[in-house]
């Protein structure tokens, strides 16, 4: 055999061989991530309720606006304030509202930044005590829900903290981390519910993308636990460093 030939043999045996451990590496992270079977981005929401009984006589927002916190929300005259206050009831303003003690108004006001989701009261509807006026969304605490089916091995390598990546409609993909698990059985077996929070939810432009109730897929990174869990991590960060991750 020639040197040409040996060296060509053996060029050959370690290309074989980086294959060969590229492919144990790509089957080894593929058996540590889990996709998502359906999921979609949440947000706090707040009701705004009537602390009175009384008339709605102003609307400033309808659904779907922007409002910031401190903004005008409603009016409602109510005759049941007056009386309370004829009878010595101290009613003062505070974040959620503003008191006209002379025409037993409250105006109420957005306590959180975010958007008007639903209305349940208009300009003129009568309003018993506690019932709501509106809903609103709060702008900065988005997150993700996502549904997994996970066995038993599975759920036992899912810890809070782990990576978790979002991907978006547009399969634009975000980075976040697992805040919460937790478990339900139901007629179709049983369900883990995990809650992936990340900061870009809030500045993903156009911002429909992550907007409440937007169906997402998520990907979780289970503890790899295995033999090759240094090399793993060990190529991993190569392909962070490179740009291909």
């Amino acid at each position: 055999m020639t040197w040409r030939s040996r060296f060509r043999l053996l060029g050959t045996l370690i290309l074989t061989l980086v294959i060969s451990a590229a492919l144990v590496l790509v089957f080894n992270q593929r058996q540590n991530q889990l996709a998502s079977f359906s999921g979609e981005v949440v947000a706090d929401r707040y009701v705004v309720g009537a602390d009175h009984g009384g008339t709605v006589v102003e609307q400033w927002v309808r659904a779907g606006d922007q409002v910031q916190q401190g903004d005008r929300l409603f009016a409602v005259q109510s005759l049941q304030l007056l009386q309370d206050i004829e009878n010595g009831l101290m009613v003062t303003d505070n974040d959620a509202y503003t008191v006209d003690t002379e025409t037993g108004t409250l105006t109420y006001r957005a306590v959180v930044d975010g958007t008007v989701t639903e209305i349940n009261a208009q300009k003129g509807n009568s309003l018993a005590f506690g019932q709501p006026l509106a809903e609103l969304t709060v702008d900065q605490r988005r997150r993700v829900q996502a549904k997994f089916h996970l066995t038993a091995r599975e759920y036992g390598r899912l810890s809070i903290g782990s990576p978790a990546r979002v991907t978006l409609p547009d399969n634009s993909i975000i980075d976040g981390q697992v805040q919460a698990v937790s478990v339900s059985t139901d007629e179709t077996g049983t369900t883990s519910t995990v809650v992936v929070e990340s900061r870009r939810l809030n500045t993903v432009e156009p911002a429909s993308l992550t907007a409440p109730g937007t169906p997402v897929m998520v990907t979780i990174d289970l503890v790899d636990t295995g033999p090759l869990a240094g090399v793993n991590d060990l190529w991993l960060d190569f392909l962070h460093q490179v740009g291909l991750r």
